[in-house]
């Protein structure tokens, strides 16, 4: 019923403001010399003008859009760039399965110890010496720091709570903060100048267009062309359409997307990644992009063997050969851990018990 009302008020406002037979505050008339005034030209300009207005928005807000040009194979990505990082370079942003992904990247890099202790209850304890995070990337580093485990014997367990949420959560937008700026240090993504200035002038428009409905520049007619505008360039606040590529990005990028592709499927071969050890290693990523089902499937077709278990993973009764490792209940264990503490996190409000705000899901993409 609550919602039928509303849907009943949104139409009838929004008939109310091209055709303001109830209302119109700057002026006095009413019905169809509202909308269109004393001339059909006007009527005419307007129409036109929306057309031209849509076009030019449409336009924009395809050119907002990067064309990065065929995805090349890649084997591997760049050296010392985590599952983070490489995830960052192709999309813009990072995803809720980032936490898990460089939790199995430390794991494989035997810097923290996982250890599935029961149902939603991991212990994550840190082992690594100094010198081992040394050679750890910057934001694999920062996610590290936000759960308290850099140094051996620290422990963080993650249990669902909202406790254990709130950290993570803390965890992902550290580490989100530290692409950004490993980014900007390295030149790899810069700001889209043409896609702020389009966003600038569709809120612009958008003004503009509530304003000419209400009746304050004469006809409601006149709204018209800048909601044209707006709708066709609607594109320019896609994710990650404010950041382009510099030149040095471009290189990364096509070695973390074409690693990407090797891990997805969509090569032909897998080549060196059939060996153990890389496969193993290349797992983070594979799980980064959501694509570790498809890697392992890949693995047994090029070796005719199931994909091996990584040693650095608890081992499970609960599934019975590798693929199910990689698709069923396996990592998938750790990262619903993870995720439900997130979700629990949001349904308390956000903060370590109640407040706090945070939204659950991708972080960043400009």
């Amino acid at each position: 019923m609550r919602a039928g009302v509303a849907v009943v008020v949104c139409v009838v406002a929004g008939v109310g403001l091209l055709w303001p037979l109830v209302w119109g505050p700057a002026s006095t008339v009413r019905g169809l010399a509202a909308v269109v005034g004393d001339s059909w030209v006007l009527a005419a300009v307007a129409a036109g003008l929306s057309v031209v207005g849509w076009g030019t928005g449409l336009v924009w807000s395809r050119s907002a859009r990067e064309d990065l040009g065929e995805v090349p194979v890649r084997y591997g990505p760049c050296s010392g760039w985590g599952p983070a990082q490489v995830e960052y370079v192709v999309k813009k942003w990072i995803g809720d399965s980032a936490p898990t992904a460089t939790l199995l990247h430390l794991a494989e890099r035997s810097v923290i110890r996982l250890t599935f202790v029961e149902d939603e209850r991991w212990r994550i304890e840190g082992i690594g010496t100094p010198d081992r995070w040394a050679r750890i990337d910057p934001v694999s580093r920062a996610f590290a720091d936000a759960l308290g485990i850099r140094k051996p014997g620290t422990v963080f367990v993650a249990d669902g709570s909202v406790k254990s949420g709130y950290t993570v959560k803390q965890g992902m937008r550290a580490m989100f903060d530290a692409c950004r700026a490993w980014a900007a240090q390295e030149d790899l993504l810069a700001i889209s100048v043409r896609t702020w200035i389009g966003r600038t002038m569709l809120c612009l428009c958008m003004v503009l267009a509530v304003l000419g409905f209400l009746g304050v520049f004469g006809p409601t007619v006149v709204g018209v062309p800048f909601t044209a505008f707006v709708i066709g360039s609607l594109g320019v606040f896609a994710a990650g359409t404010g950041l382009r590529h510099t030149p040095a990005g471009r290189e990364g990028w096509a070695r973390a997307a074409g690693f990407e592709r090797v891990l997805s499927g969509r090569s032909s071969t897998i080549g060196s990644a059939a060996d153990g050890e890389c496969f193993l290693a290349a797992v983070p990523y594979a799980f980064a992009f959501d694509v570790a089902h498809r890697w392992a499937v890949r693995y047994r077709r090029a070796t005719g063997r199931a994909a091996p278990h990584p040693d650095w993973y608890p081992p499970a009764s609960l599934y019975d050969d590798a693929v199910g490792l990689y698709a069923e209940v396996g990592f998938n264990s750790l990262d619903g851990t993870l995720c439900m503490a997130l979700y629990r996190l949001e349904a308390a409000g956000g903060g370590p018990d109640t407040g706090g705000g945070h939204n659950v899901g991708a972080i960043g993409g400009f």
